[in-house]
């Protein structure tokens, strides 16, 4: 005979015989218990949170680094297709411009897209669309179908939205200020320094260099003149062949935009400080260049062989009573020559591992010339003055694309 099975009906845990138990029964966390909980939340966000932003930090600097090197090997095969074998692509207005009245053009017009700052520079609408008079807008001429580099990275092009047959095209030049071209834009690029830049960039702090310039990358076209004005000759890689940069491992081809006259802030070699009062531009309130990076004086540059590397800009030991430090040494470049080198001194900018001008090897022609009147303005391809401030009057600088340029006194 088999043995009988019971089966018994099974309560639910949570309830009775007649039902769940009220929601007022079951059971909850105390306010002690949830006190704990929030507690440790902001604990571990203590903790994990700078660790996160570090993370976050070395993300951008190691795809700001990335889009440098990407732009170098672009050049190197410009280059390659390039009649001249210039070390820096050149934009076709460095040709077409006034010789006695130049744009100058040079730093930003080698990549990028349509830039919005510095407006007014042409004539066009005013109010919310007054971006579309930017010096570095399509408008301008210096849309992104114009840029030479950008054939390289963007094979495929952009429409010209300056030559139409009806004229300037408002939408295609609206367009092209919003374009996103990543190859042209740091990651870390959140705006101007307070200080030792153009103007128009730093009244709008916020802005960034991508957006204002058409790329957060600046180009090296330092160049030089002749006390009382004269031919201006570019003294770095700027139209000229890589054969003749002497030291391309140290010479720089671009670097990041915020830190591009960092070299040239408070205070100067003192034998250039005395031969030319005031030559040094103010880093702003903080006395100090900050990197998109997070530190000080430091920034990413690539170099004329194509190899990247972070650098600061700053020589330890050099402050003054006022609190500033000097940024480059006058190397001696010209040792057989002593009376060369002295006049020459103020154009020889380096630091450790890099250096802007290309000496020993001879300034070449940009077929521009300088008046020899007044301090550095639109010669910095800012598209504005740096203010009213003037040089003494026997040693001005010239208006030259590489920015606060110091003069070769020999002649």
């Amino acid at each position: 005979m088999k043995p009988r099975v019971v089966y018994r009906r099974r309560m639910a845990v949570s309830g009775g015989l007649f039902g769940p138990l009220p929601r007022s029964h079951r059971p909850a966390f105390s306010l002690v218990e949830l006190g704990v909980i929030g507690a440790i939340g902001i604990l571990l966000f203590a903790i994990v949170g700078p660790s996160l932003q570090v993370a976050r930090n070395r993300s951008k600097h190691s795809v700001c680094t990335s889009r440098l090197g990407t732009i170098g090997q672009a050049t190197r095969i410009y280059i390659a297709e390039d009649p001249n074998g210039w070390s820096i692509p050149v934009h076709a207005t460095q040709f077409s411009q006034d010789p006695n009245d130049p744009v100058w053009v040079g730093p930003y017009e080698w990549g990028g897209k349509s830039g919005i700052g510095a407006t007014g520079f042409v004539i066009g609408p005013t109010g919310y669309y007054a971006y579309l008079t930017s010096r570095y807008g399509t408008k301008a001429g210096f849309g992104p179908s114009t840029r030479p580099l950008n054939s390289i990275l963007y094979p495929l092009g952009f429409k010209d939205s300056l030559n139409t047959s009806t004229g300037w095209d408002r939408n295609g030049c609206t367009s092209d200020t919003k374009l996103s071209l990543d190859a042209y834009r740091c990651p870390a690029d959140d705006g101007a320094p307070s200080g030792a830049h153009c103007p128009s960039w730093i009244a709008n702090p916020n802005r960034s260099s991508y957006d204002h310039f058409g790329t957060s990358f600046s180009a090296n076209t330092f160049c030089s003149s002749y006390v009382g004005g004269g031919p201006v000759y570019s003294n770095s890689p700027y139209l000229r062949p890589v054969s003749r940069v002497p030291n391309p491992a140290r010479t720089i081809r671009y670097e990041e935009n915020i830190g591009r006259f960092a070299w040239n802030c408070r205070n100067m070699a003192p034998k250039c400080e005395s031969t030319i009062p005031g030559l040094a531009v103010d880093p702003g309130p903080t006395k100090a260049v900050r990197g998109w990076h997070g530190r000080n004086w430091t920034f990413n540059r690539a170099f004329v062989d194509g190899h990247v590397a972070t650098q600061k800009v700053f020589i330890e030991g050099t402050e003054d009573s006022a609190g500033y430090s000097q940024h480059y040494r006058i190397e001696l470049v010209f040792p057989d020559d002593p009376e060369r080198q002295n006049t020459s001194a103020c154009i020889i900018i380096r630091g450790d591992g890099w250096q802007i001008d290309t000496l020993p090897a001879e300034g070449i022609f940009t077929g521009l010339a300088w008046n020899g009147y007044g301090r550095v303005s639109t010669g910095m391809g800012c598209g504005t003055n740096w203010g009213d401030k003037a040089t003494s009057s026997a040693d001005s600088r010239p208006a030259c694309p590489g920015g606060p340029v110091l003069i070769n006194a020999a002649q």
